[in-house]
């Protein structure tokens, strides 16, 4: 399933105008088509706001973005908008408003049965209450979208199981949800400590942020909380594919270009009875040949992360594929091939029975 590729920009910040629209083309590039704005930001330089939002929506609507706006009842007075009157939002390019605080259920219901614009909601504020409100007040649930905060202050970011309590509750509704992943090389201001959504993933790269958030399985799509994230960071996240895990390994210096050939031809499925100490390739042993058989090496004692081959004295069992979660002793019929990294194996805990998995070999 694709998965919606989003960055984040602000008018009247630390960044000029021509900043943020070379990121918009930068980001484009990578495939990124969604663009989440604020026209409330307290620290935003009030003087230059409203003409560099106007600037920022004309390129990002010129780029082919769909744009989210963050907006207040009084940024809809300074866009010539009202609670009632959404018209002008539209022409400036918006797709969707995101509501917050000062906006009834009534008023979220009337705003997607118009059909001008979708809304978004406060996925990380949500409560069983008040989503049972919007939905009885007649909302379109086919125009209504969900997205959690971000968090620019360390130690207020949503914990893993308020995030997944409030996720799972609006996708059980239908209601696709989004969150925030922070950039490491750009913070926004003015506290520069990123904006994820969750706080374990403010001192994460945002690649492994992403993979923890798509492995879930909860979301429909995530953005970058903070302006400017660099190339390496926007083609990191982009290349993610959303139905298969990637792992970055170590690979063992003394491996076989058979056993290297089944690491890296493609993606693993982890077998729907996978066994209690590790996860099994059901690919592995059909793509090895007994032709070219797997010799035996050194045995080691298989810590959680080790990627194991079984080698020719496993007899028919011989190129079976494991990732050990489990601590297992040294067996002389398998091989040792490659080492998960160490800041993925939190992944190994998301690759179910059936799951897809692929490796990629660690650079450093």
């Amino acid at each position: 399933m694709a998965w919606e590729k989003g960055i984040s920009a602000f008018a009247g910040m630390e960044h000029s105008a021509k900043n943020n629209c070379d990121y918009l083309e930068l980001a484009r590039r990578y495939g990124f088509n969604r663009l989440f704005t604020s026209l409330h930001i307290p620290e935003a330089n009030a003087q230059t706001l409203l003409t560099e939002f106007h600037h920022l929506v004309n390129t990002a609507t010129e780029l082919g973005y769909s744009i989210t706006a963050d907006i207040s009842p009084k940024a809809l007075a300074q866009l010539g908008a009202s609670p009632t009157d959404f018209s002008q939002l539209k022409r400036l390019g918006i797709h969707t408003i995101r509501l917050d605080y000062g906006f009834s259920p009534d008023q979220i219901a009337a705003i997607t049965q118009a059909g001008d614009l979708e809304v978004e909601i406060n996925a990380s504020t949500i409560t069983p209450v008040l989503l049972q409100q919007i939905v009885q007040s007649g909302t379109d649930l086919t125009r209504l979208r969900a997205c959690h905060n971000y968090y620019p202050r360390p130690e207020t970011g949503l914990s893993w199981s308020l995030f997944t309590e409030r996720s799972q509750l609006l996708s059980n509704h239908g209601i696709p949800v989004f969150a925030f992943i922070p950039s490491r090389h750009t913070p926004r201001g003015p506290i520069f400590a990123g904006l994820p959504t969750l706080e374990k993933h403010r001192s994460q790269s945002p690649m492994q942020a992403a993979k923890e958030l798509l492995a879930c399985r909860l979301l429909a799509g995530l953005l970058f909380g903070d302006p400017l994230a660099p190339s390496q960071e926007l083609a990191a996240v982009a290349g993610l594919d959303s139905e298969c895990i990637e792992l970055h390994i170590h690979v063992a210096p003394d491996i076989t270009a058979a056993e290297r050939e089944l690491l890296f031809s493609g993606c693993h499925t982890n077998r729907t009875d996978p066994g209690e100490y590790a996860i099994r390739s059901q690919e592995a042993r059909s793509r090895c040949t007994s032709a070219i058989p797997i010799p035996a090496r050194t045995a080691a004692p298989r810590l959680p992360g080790t990627v194991t081959v079984d080698n020719q004295h496993y007899l028919r069992y011989m190129g079976e594929l494991q990732i050990i979660h489990s601590a297992l002793p040294a067996d002389d019929r398998v091989n040792t091939v490659a080492h998960i990294v160490p800041e993925e194996l939190f992944l190994l805990a998301y690759i179910r029975p059936g799951d897809q998995f692929r490796f990629k070999e660690a650079t450093v």
